[in-house]
């Protein structure tokens, strides 16, 4: 293995092991349930996580709207 296969092999690591949700434990059915929504939208567990997670927060009015909206643009006057 070259020395440029192997950085580009530990720098993929570091991010894996950097974007490793918190460990959540939940029943196997639920587990099965979130690996099946996850395949279908082609996202990370992880990922569909933040994304449920999200919106729950949103559809209970614990995140206002504009908190995401500011994230998701720079200023350039579109919502």
């Amino acid at each position: 293995m070259s020395g440029a296969d192997l950085r580009a092999l530990l720098r993929r690591a570091a991010l894996m092991l950097r974007n490793v949700s918190v460990g959540l434990d939940v029943e196997p059915a639920i587990e099965a349930a979130l690996e099946g929504v996850a395949a279908e939208m082609r996202l990370s567990r992880p990922q569909l996580l933040q994304s449920i997670v999200t919106q729950w927060l949103f559809a209970n009015a614990y995140l206002p709207y504009y908190e995401s909206n500011e994230r998701d643009h720079s200023g350039d006057g579109t919502s």
